[in-house]
C-alpha cells in the first residue's frame, strides 16, 4: 500500500515537472540565450561603438583637469556634483564626465580629445541584447512574464531535486529518449545552485521592482510612492550637503589625489571619481572603487567603498571601508552581485556564461525528450508535425541567425543612416519570424534546425569580418594598438560561428537518423560495422 502511494506520489511530481517545464522552458531558454550575452555586455559596448576603439590608459597618468576644466567651458554645464567615470569602468575605455542634468561627454584619455559618443539612436546592440533578456519590449508584460517564468524554475527545481534524489532517479536506459533525459538530469544536477541563485535573484528584480511601487504606498499608507522612500535611508547614506565658501581656489591634480587615495585604501581598484564644490575652497573629491577581495559585498548600488580627499590639500576626510554598512545592504549588495557580476574579470563571467549556456542546452534537451515521446506515438505511421516543436525550433534555434544578424547589422549599416536601431531590430524581429515560417514550412525539423545552424554560423563569422573592415581596425592592428577586448570579441564571434557550422555539420538530418546518432557510441560503431 505505502509503495502503490510513493509510486502515485512520484507520476504526480513528474507530471508537474513537466507541465511547468513545458510551459516554462522556451521563455526561460530565450531569457538564458540573451543573458548569456548580457553576462558580456561590457566587452560587447566597446566592440559596438567606433568611439571606443581606444587604447585603455593607465588612471594615474591621465590628465583629468584639463577635461574638466574643458566640460566647464561650456557655461550650461553644471558646476556642482560633476561624476566622472574612469577608463575601465563597465570595460570603457574612455573618460567619461556627467551630471546627472546634462548629457555625458566622453574624452581620450590619452589624445584629451572629446570623442563623438553614439547616441541610443545609434548604437545600442548590447543594451537591447540586455533588454531581450528580461523581457523590455514587450515592456510591462514582458518583464513580468520573465519574471514569473524565473519564479517558476523553483517549482521545477524542487521538482527535479526531489525526482533525482528522493526517488533515486537511474536514468540507465541506452534509446534515444533516455540520452536527452540524462544529459539533462547531469547538467541540473551539477549547475542548479547557481542557475538557480541567478534565475531567482533576477526574478526578484523584474517581479519585485515592478511590485515595490505599490508595496511601498500599501507600507507607508500612502505616503511613499517608491521603494527608495521606504528604505532609501537604510540602502543610501545621505550625505550632508557642503557649504559652499565662494572663495575660487587652484584645485590638485586629480591623477595625484587618485595616488594618495590608493595609498589610504590598497585594496580598491578605483571606478568613478565625484566633485563636490569644484574650484571652491570648500571642494572634496569623492573618489569611488570596489574591492576585489569582498566579492558579493561591494561595487554594485549599495555599497561602493570610498575614499574622500580635500580637493586643494590632498587630506583625507573619510576613508568609507566595505564592511562599514549594515547587514540589509550586503543582503540588497549580494543580491543585485549575483545577476549583475559587479567587478568580476573576465575569467569568471566566461565560466558563469559557460554554466548557463549548459543549462540553456539542458532545457533544450528537456524540450527535445517531451516531444519526442509525442513523436513516438506515431511513429512509423505517419509523419510527426506539431505545432509546439515548430514553435520550439524557431525560438530556440532560429533565435540564434536572428541574433547574428544583429551583430552583422551592426557594423554592416552606416552609422550616418537615419533611424540606424530601428532598421537593426526591425530586421532582426523579421528574421526571427521567418524563422517561424521557415520552422512549419520544412516538414523535417531536422533539417530546418542544420540549416538555422549554418546560417547562424556563417552570419556570427562575417560579422567578425565585416568590422575588421568598416570599424578600419584589422585583427593584427587591433593586436598592435593593444585593442585586446575588441579583438577577443571578434575572435569569440567567430569561434562561436565554427562550433555551430560543426554542430550543423554532425547532427542528424532526419529522424531515423538521430535514432542511431543519439545511441551510445559503442553500439552506433557496431551497427555501422554490421
Amino acid at each position: 500500500m505505502q509503495e502503490n502511494k510513493s509510486k502515485l506520489f512520484k507520476q504526480r511530481l513528474f507530471r508537474i515537472h513537466i507541465a511547468a517545464g513545458v510551459i516554462f522552458s522556451i521563455i526561460m531558454y530565450i531569457a538564458i540565450f540573451f543573458g548569456i550575452f548580457a553576462i558580456l555586455l561590457p566587452y560587447i559596448k566597446t566592440w559596438e561603438k567606433p568611439s571606443r576603439h581606444i587604447q585603455t590608459t593607465n588612471i594615474f597618468n591621465i590628465d583629468y583637469n584639463y577635461m574638466i576644466n574643458k566640460v566647464l567651458e561650456d557655461e550650461s554645464f553644471p558646476k556642482d556634483d560633476i561624476l566622472i567615470n574612469l577608463p575601465g569602468r563597465m570595460n570603457d575605455p574612455a573618460v567619461i564626465i556627467t551630471n546627472p542634468f546634462v548629457k555625458p561627454i566622453a574624452f581620450n584619455p590619452t589624445t584629451k580629445e572629446k570623442l563623438e559618443d553614439e547616441t541610443k539612436e545609434k548604437s545600442h546592440l548590447a543594451d537591447f541584447l540586455n533588454e531581450l533578456h528580461y523581457g523590455q519590449p514587450l515592456k510591462l508584460i514582458g518583464r513580468l512574464s520573465f519574471g514569473f517564468v524565473a519564479v517558476g524554475t523553483l517549482v521545477l527545481t524542487i521538482t527535479g531535486l526531489i525526482l533525482i534524489y528522493l526517488f533515486k532517479f537511474a536514468n540507465k536506459g541506452k534509446n534515444q529518449q533516455a540520452v536527452f533525459s540524462k544529459i539533462h538530469v547531469k547538467v541540473f544536477t551539477w549547475a542548479f545552485l547557481p542557475f538557480l541563485l541567478i534565475t531567482l535573484s533576477g526574478a526578484v528584480m523584474n517581479v519585485g521592482l515592478i511590485s515595490s511601487g505599490p508595496m511601498s504606498k500599501i507600507v507607508s499608507k500612502g505616503e511613499a510612492k517608491a521603494i527608495d522612500e521606504v528604505v532609501g535611508k537604510v540602502l543610501f547614506e545621505e550625505s550632508k550637503p557642503i557649504k559652499k565658501l565662494n572663495e575660487p581656489t587652484k584645485m590638485l591634480e586629480l591623477k595625484e589625489l587618485l595616488k594618495k587615495a590608493s595609498k589610504v585604501n590598497p585594496e580598491l581598484t578605483f571606478k568613478q571619481i565625484r566633485l563636490k564644490n569644484w574650484n571652491d575652497k570648500s571642494a572634496q573629491v569623492e573618489i569611488v572603487g570596489y574591492n576585489p577581495y569582498k566579492p558579493f559585498l561591494n561595487g554594485g548600488i549599495f555599497n561602493r567603498p570610498t575614499v574622500t580627499l580635500n580637493a586643494q590639500s590632498g587630506k583625507l576626510i573619510k576613508n568609507q571601508k566595505v564592511m562599514d554598512k549594515v547587514w540589509p545592504v550586503f543582503v540588497a549588495e549580494s543580491l543585485f552581485f549575483l545577476h549583475f557580476l559587479f567587478g568580476i574579470d573576465i575569467f569568471s563571467r566566461i565560466i558563469v556564461a559557460i554554466i548557463m549556456a549548459l543549462c540553456a542546452i539542458a532545457i533544450g534537451f528537456a524540450m527535445m525528450l517531451y516531444l519526442e515521446k509525442k513523436a513516438k506515438k506515431f511513429d512509423g505511421k505517419i509523419t510527426f508535425y506539431h505545432w509546439l516543436g515548430k514553435f520550439t525550433l524557431a525560438s530556440m534555434i532560429g533565435v540564434i541567425p536572428a541574433t547574428g544578424v544583429l551583430f552583422l547589422l551592426q557594423w554592416l549599416l552606416p552609422f550616418s543612416l537615419e533611424h540606424r536601431v530601428l532598421w537593426q531590430q526591425g530586421i532582426f524581429y523579421n528574421v526571427w519570424l521567418f524563422t517561424l515560417f521557415w520552422s512549419f514550412f520544412r516538414i523535417n525539423s531536422y533539417q530546418a534546425s542544420k540549416e538555422f545552424l549554418y546560417s547562424g554560423g556563417i552570419i556570427f563569422i562575417l560579422s567578425a569580418f565585416i568590422h575588421s573592415i568598416n570599424s578600419g581596425f584589422s585583427f593584427f592592428e587591433l593586436i598592435s594598438f593593444n585593442l585586446r577586448n575588441i579583438l577577443a570579441v571578434d575572435i569569440s564571434l567567430i569561434l562561436f560561428g565554427a562550433i555551430l557550422i560543426y554542430i550543423a555539420k554532425k547532427l542528424p538530418s532526419n529522424r531515423s537518423e538521430a535514432k542511431l546518432f543519439w545511441i551510445l557510441n559503442k553500439k552506433v560503431k557496431y551497427e555501422k560495422n554490421i
